[in-house]
């Protein structure tokens, strides 16, 4: 039985600063097969807009997640940080 290879990506995800946003961030994380390793959120009370940074792991494609959370109504954009990503892969 071969060991399964997790692949890590870091997102940054540009949001409304609303109470539900995170909440609907994690179901769909879940829903979506991925794990979550970390996560910080700040907000920018000028704008109302908050920066969440969540670091997950999976076998399943990145481009699954990114999809569906850019399909929440509250998000404004969704990027990978691929130099984070490939860093950890190095240095497991």
């Amino acid at each position: 039985m071969n060991p399964v290879t997790l692949n890590k990506y870091q997102l940054i995800i540009m949001a409304d600063d609303k109470q539900v946003v995170l909440e609907r961030i994690l179901q769909v994380t879940r829903y979506r097969g991925f794990l979550i390793n970390g996560m910080n959120a700040e907000v920018n009370t000028g704008n109302n807009i908050a920066t969440i940074t969540m670091s997950v792991s999976s076998e399943r494609p990145i481009t699954l997640l990114i999809d569906q959370i850019n399909k929440l109504i509250d998000i404004k954009s969704v990027k990978v940080d691929n130099s984070v990503a490939q860093i950890k892969q190095h240095s497991a």
